[in-house]
C-alpha cells in the first residue's frame, strides 16, 4: 500500500519517509513524545500553551504575523495540536516549498522565542478557550468524565490545564519544560507526500541543516513509563453536573487496556458494531428507533496503559432516563449473550474499517500522522497492511473474549451535564 524509510540522524532525531505516488504535496509533521500527562501540577496546560506560543515568534520569524505571512504566501497550512500523550507540530505545502515547510517545523520545534509579554498576552486567549470549552457541553462532558475516571496527576486533569495554572507559567517554565522534553531524541519527524521530492538526496542534507538549529542543551532523554504515574484509574462511577440546558449530554464507559494489548484489534470492531456507524446497534435502537439522540458513537480511547471503552450522546433532557436505559442495556446484551455478536456483523465492521483506513491513507496530512504515531508511541512503524491484516484475522471467539475482560457489572463509569437535581436515577441505572 505505501512503503516507508526509517533514519536516525547524527542528532538523535528519528526520521520517517513515506513516499506517496502521484501526490504533489508534502507534509512535515514533528511528533514531540510529551503531552499533558506528564506535567508535575504546577504546569498543568503547558504543554497546549507551549503549542500556542510556537506560533508567537521564531529565530527565522520574530513575530506571529511574519510566520503566518511566509506560509500564506505559498497557499501551506500549518497547525499544532496537544494530547495527554503527545504534541505535534505540521505544515502541509506543495512539495516545491518543502523547504520553507522544514524551517518552519523546525523553528517552531527548536527556537521559539517564548517572551514573556507573548505569554501575559496568549494567558487571556487560553483563559478565553477554557470557558468556550466550559460553555460547549458536548465537549465539556468528556473532560469531566476523564477527571472523574483517571487520578489527577496522569491522565484525569484538563489538556488545557486550569485557569490558576495558565496564569501563573512563565517564561522560564517553558524554557525548563522544553529542556526536559523537546530533545531531538524525544523528537519523530514525518514527511509524507510526493515522492520526488522525499527521495532526492538533497532532502536529507537539508532535514540535518534545519534540525541542527538551538542551543542544543535539551535533555538526550526518552520518554519512559517511569512518567506514566501508578494507579491512573479511580474508584468513582458517576458524576452529574447540574445545569440549565436544551440538551443533556452524558458519557458512559469501561475502563480498558492500554494501546499495545493484543486484544485491541477485537475491541475496536466491537466500537464499530456496537456505535461507530449509523448502520450500529446503538444508533439504530437509541436514534432511529426512538427518537432518543441527535448524536451517539461508541469511545475507544487507549492510551499507554489504560483505555476507556463507551459511549456518548447528546438526548432530550426530558427522555434522558430512557436513553441512558437503552444505551446502558445494548452493553448489557452483548456482555451476557443475549444478543451476541453475529458473524455478519464482525464483518460488516471489517470492512468499515478497511474502507474508512484506505480513504485516510489518500491524505498526505493523514498519512504523516499515521506513520508517526505508530514509531512515536509504539517504538515501531506498523504498516497499514500489517494492520489491516490484524483486524481481518479477529474471530467471533476474540470478540467474545473481549467483551468478557471488559463489560463487567460494577465497572461502568457514567457522566452526564444537564437540568438534574436529582442523580438518583442515574444511580439507578448503573450496573
Amino acid at each position: 500500500m505505501l512503503s516507508h524509510v526509517v533514519t536516525t540522524l547524527s542528532s538523535g532525531l528519528t526520521l520517517i519517509r513515506v513516499p506517496m505516488p502521484a501526490v504533489k504535496s508534502v507534509t512535515v509533521l514533528a511528533l514531540v513524545n510529551t503531552g499533558s500527562r506528564y506535567e508535575p501540577g504546577q504546569w498543568w496546560g503547558i504543554s497546549h500553551f507551549l503549542e500556542h506560543m510556537v506560533f508567537k515568534g521564531t529565530e527565522s520569524y520574530p513575530d506571529a504575523q511574519s510566520l503566518a505571512a511566509s506560509v500564506d504566501a505559498v497557499g501551506a497550512k500549518f497547525n499544532a495540536f496537544t494530547s495527554k500523550e503527545y504534541t505535534g507540530y505540521y505544515v502541509k505545502a506543495a512539495s516545491e516549498h518543502l523547504g520553507l515547510a522544514l524551517n518552519v517545523v523546525s523553528d517552531m520545534l527548536l527556537t521559539p522565542k517564548l517572551r514573556q509579554e507573548d505569554i501575559d498576552r496568549e494567558k487571556g486567549v487560553i483563559i478565553e478557550e477554557i470557558n468556550m470549552y466550559a460553555d460547549m457541553p458536548a465537549s465539556h462532558i468528556s473532560n469531566l468524565f476523564e477527571q472523574m475516571m483517571f487520578n489527577s496527576q496522569t491522565l484525569g486533569h484538563d489538556i488545557i490545564g486550569n485557569k490558576e495554572t495558565v496564569s501563573a507559567l512563565k517564561s522560564e517554565d517553558f524554557r525548563n519544560y522544553m529542556t526536559k522534553w523537546y530533545g531531538l531524541k524525544n523528537v519523530t519527524l514525518i514527511l509524507a507526500g510526493d515522492e520526488q521530492v522525499l527521495d532526492d538526496v538533497v532532502t536529507l542534507d537539508q532535514i540535518e541543516k534545519m534540525f541542527q538549529k538551538g542551543e542544543g542543551t535539551r535533555s538526550d532523554n526518552i520518554v519512559s513509563g517511569d512518567h506514566l504515574g501508578t494507579e491512573p484509574v479511580r474508584d468513582e462511577r458517576l458524576l452529574v453536573e447540574e445545569r440549565k440546558t436544551e440538551q443533556a449530554h452524558f458519557v458512559m464507559g469501561f475502563p480498558t487496556f492500554g494501546r499495545t494489548d493484543k486484544m485491541r484489534h477485537a475491541l475496536s470492531l466491537l466500537g464499530v458494531i456496537l456505535g461507530g456507524n449509523m448502520s450500529s446497534r446503538l444508533f439504530s435502537e437509541v436514534r432511529e428507533k426512538r427518537g432518543l439522540c441527535y448524536y451517539i458513537h461508541t469511545d475507544t480511547d487507549f492510551y499507554h496503559d489504560v483505555g476507556i471503552f463507551g459511549a456518548s450522546a447528546g438526548v432530550d433532557p426530558k427522555r434522558v432516563e430512557e436513553a441512558v436505559r437503552v444505551t446502558i442495556e445494548e452493553f448489557q446484551a452483548v456482555g451476557n449473550g443475549k444478543k451476541p455478536v453475529t458473524a455478519s456483523e464482525l464483518k460488516s465492521a471489517k470492512d468499515f474499517v478497511t474502507g474508512k483506513f484506505v480513504l485516510d491513507l489518500e491524505d498526505s496530512e493523514s498519512v504523516a500522522q499515521y506513520f508517526g504515531m505508530k514509531q512515536l508511541l509504539l517504538g515501531e512503524v506498523e504498516t497499514p497492511e500489517q494492520l489491516l491484516q490484524k483486524y481481518l484475522n479477529v474471530t467471533l471467539e476474540d470478540v467474545e473474549a473481549v467483551i468478557e475482560r471488559i463489560i463487567q457489572p460494577g465497572k461502568l463509569r457514567f457522566a452526564v451535564i444537564g437540568p438534574f437535581a436529582d442523580k438518583t436515577v442515574f444511580e439507578n441505572l448503573l450496573y
